[in-house]
């Protein structure tokens, strides 16, 4: 295992050279600072925006990107992965000349192929472990932060050398520095953010689903889980301890019981989820669907943050934090305390209680206003074919599910059980079209669940989340066109709890 130091990298190599810092952001500004701060040379590439007005103020001098590209003779692009591509091909591939270096803190549009460097220039990763509030905050403080580097071209036949000492620049090789290329650094960073990152995540909403539906008040479910800040300080010690003995931190209750437990939690299905993801990232599936939902303007990015705002943890957190106004300490004062930092920390306010009181008033308040339709009746297995088909029969012509439909094509495929029956709604150009049965072309999403199931979250007694995190909905097919749904969820909702209620009254 190899770990570069601050005695494996030479700062002196950049002396001399004029670092053009490429975009004034978080990590930007502070790799700015840090390389400043180190004796370099560093000027900043960057629209006149407020982040500009930032860069001066803290003093540097700014220039339009392809200016400051044109100077520099170590250009580091420091900007957003799905921003580089354009920024490099009109303002800084012109400005590169042989014998320059072109840095990137991130392997993605290099490993896939959206960047092409010239030949003639040294073409280096560093990419820092850590956002760019630590980067600055950890080389002020003497620590430093991990970061990985890497040569994708060598022009020079010193960039190995070359990235060490940038790295050296802004501090990591204090704390250590790991060597990889530019696809690995890509496919880790990817595979952190698409397969751990989820599953941990719908780890943390299934425990607090669960815990809710089993009667435990809000407010105590997320302050044990997370809202506290103690799963952050956890976090921290895992990485400062290590995995298994910062368990040496928690009582022997704690330490037996998640040890004796974990076995159950081991499930295949998970892995192969995650080389599923991989995969996908491997072979570049997801870097041309990224580049796909740039172009198109990111309706499903914004379907999606839509639909996370729509889960009743988005609401719940709220009102916590507004009824209990308490802040955990950043992770990294913690750590840097010393030994006070094992020390219980401090409780909460006495004014919690209160807090606690008035979010419990709250969230009373929001069951009231959800309690007409908590009182719906569940349907007979007689009526559900009745209510079924007077549904479809609204959908077709209908303005908003017309407007949803155009310059799409997507089908959508109902399995239900108890009583058993089948049904589809197929979007196509402006066109909706609904029937019985199973569709005539494979369907782009399977949704099997029960009748009842799916009554619930039609009249809007389910959240369709929780059912899903339940296992009481089971999904097949291309999950990303299911993002798209939630944007007609309402609408159909509408025309359902009408249909129903007509039919239900015989009026139909």
């Amino acid at each position: 295992m190899r770990i570069y130091r601050d005695e494996d990298a030479r700062l002196e190599l950049l002396l001399g050279k004029r670092i053009a810092v490429i975009g004034y952001g978080n990590q930007g500004r502070a790799q700015a600072l840090n390389l400043r701060d180190s004796g370099l040379q560093v000027l900043i590439g960057n629209p006149e925006d407020a982040y500009a007005e930032q860069a001066r103020a803290d003093g540097f001098t700014v220039l339009p990107i392809a200016q400051a590209a044109e100077q520099g003779d170590v250009v580091m692009l420091l900007i957003p992965d799905e921003m580089a591509p354009r920024v490099f091909r009109e303002a800084i591939a012109p400005a590169l000349s042989p014998g320059d270096a072109l840095v990137f803190a991130s392997g993605f549009n290099v490993a896939f192929g959206f960047i092409e460097p010239p030949p003639g220039v040294d073409v280096i990763l560093v990419a820092p472990r850590m956002i760019g509030a630590g980067v600055r905050d950890l080389y002020l403080a003497g620590r430093g932060f991990p970061s990985f580097i890497g040569v994708a071209q060598d022009a020079s036949g010193h960039a190995r050398d070359l990235a060490l000492a940038l790295a050296k620049g802004i501090g990591s090789t204090r704390a250590g520095v790991v060597e990889v290329t530019f696809t690995q650094e890509a496919e880790l960073d990817l595979f952190t953010e698409q397969c751990f990152g989820p599953a941990f995540g719908q780890v943390l909403l299934t425990a607090v689903d669960l815990l809710v539906e089993e009667g435990y008040p809000v407010e105590a479910v997320l302050l044990e889980l997370y809202m506290s800040g103690e799963l952050a300080y956890t976090l921290g010690k895992m990485a400062e301890m290590g995995l298994i003995e910062q368990t040496s931190l928690h009582s022997r209750t704690s330490q037996y019981g998640s040890l004796s437990r974990s076995m159950r939690f081991m499930m295949p299905e998970l892995r192969q989820r995650m080389r599923q993801g991989l995969e996908e990232i491997r072979s570049g599936q997801f870097a041309r669907e990224w580049a796909a939902e740039q172009a198109a303007g990111y309706p499903t990015l914004q379907a999606l943050r839509e639909m996370a705002r729509q889960q009743p943890i988005y609401r719940w957190e709220q009102e916590l934090r507004r009824a209990m106004p308490y802040t955990p300490p950043p992770v990294v004062h913690l750590m840097e305390a010393g030994p006070e930092a094992s020390a219980p920390r401090k409780a909460p306010p006495p004014r919690w209680k209160q807090a606690v009181h008035r979010l419990r008033r709250l969230l009373a308040g929001r069951m009231e206003e959800q309690a007409d339709t908590s009182q719906m009746r569940p349907l007979y297995s007689a009526e559900v074919p009745l209510v079924v088909q007077a549904f479809l029969a609204r959908l077709p012509g209908n303005p908003d599910l017309c407007a949803f439909a155009q310059n799409r094509d997507l089908i959508v495929h109902y399995v239900l059980e108890e009583p058993d029956l089948e049904f589809y709604l197929r979007f196509v150009d402006g066109e909706v079209v609904a029937d019985t049965g199973a569709p005539p072309e494979r369907a782009h999403l399977r949704l099997q669940t029960r009748a009842d199931i799916l009554d619930g979250i039609l009249t809007g007694r389910i959240p369709a989340m929780r059912a899903a995190m339940s296992g009481q909905i089971r999904l097949e097919g291309d999950t990303r066109l299911a993002m798209s749904l939630p944007a007609i969820q309402d609408r159909l909702g509408q025309i359902y709890r009408e249909v129903r209620q007509n039919v239900l009254s015989g009026q139909m």
